[in-house]
């Protein structure tokens, strides 16, 4: 009882301590954005294949408004086979409702052994009818993809060396996100969190707001898991 009372009072309180660092470092490291969400998810639903969605409000600058909304759900499919689908952004026109496409307008760095790949997409949404470009990072040895909105000054700079970029909607300031794939039940199922943040320039209707959050969220986690339960192929 010595020892327990010992650990408790010494080593814990140094743990606590050290835990505390770690996560200043980790929101250095990563900014305002964690690396991992962290939500209490429900088992239950979970392994029944229901969506859950949790959503984060941000308070930002002026008079805009800036969301979180998170997607986790599971696939009856290994991450392996789900990253195959996520990796390829060029065909999600094809199923995803509410997007009329997206493509690949400039390739920065391959997807290599190892490696990160980054590209350019644009996409484009049916409703509400809203053009961008977003700067994609593919992380496939830990599963992840992180993306962000690409600046104007960027955009003009592209097109100073070759015209590829349009300009995006001025409804939009930011739109930044990630995904991620964890293995389940023994790597034979995958969990799958998707969380896209978009940042208007002003107040938004109500109903364009759905469109943007829990409706697109909604729809695209969907409709990845479809795809992927369906088995087919990924059209390179």
């Amino acid at each position: 009882m010595g020892l327990l009372k010992n650990f408790k009072g010494g080593t814990m309180k140094k743990t606590l301590i050290f835990s505390i660092i770690s996560m200043v470092f980790a929101v250095w490291a990563y900014g305002a954005e964690p690396k991992k969400v962290n939500f209490n998810i429900d088992k239950a639903k979970l392994e029944s294949g229901n969506l859950q969605v949790f959503e984060d409000n941000y308070v930002v600058e002026g008079k805009g408004q800036k969301k979180r909304a998170v997607g986790v759900i599971l696939i009856n499919a290994s991450p392996a086979k789900v990253w195959e689908v996520l990796e390829n952004w060029d065909v999600m026109g094809e199923f995803v409702p509410g997007l009329s496409y997206y493509k690949t307008v400039h390739l920065i760095k391959p997807i290599g052994k190892g490696d990160v790949g980054e590209s350019l997409i644009e996409g484009k949404l049916s409703f509400p009818p809203i053009r961008y470009t977003l700067d994609v990072t593919f992380d496939k040895v830990n599963l992840r993809q992180d993306w962000r909105l690409v600046t104007e000054k960027e955009i003009v700079s592209y097109n100073e060396k070759q015209e590829v970029l349009k300009k995006n909607s001025g409804m939009l300031k930011s739109i930044e996100g990630y995904e991620y794939l964890e293995p389940y039940n023994n790597g034979l199922q995958t969990v799958y969190t998707y969380a896209p943040i978009i940042e208007t320039s002003g107040p938004v209707p109500n109903f364009i707001d759905r469109a943007l959050t829990k409706n697109t969220l909604s729809g695209y986690v969907k409709a990845i898991k479809k795809r992927v339960e369906s088995g087919k192929e990924q059209k390179k």
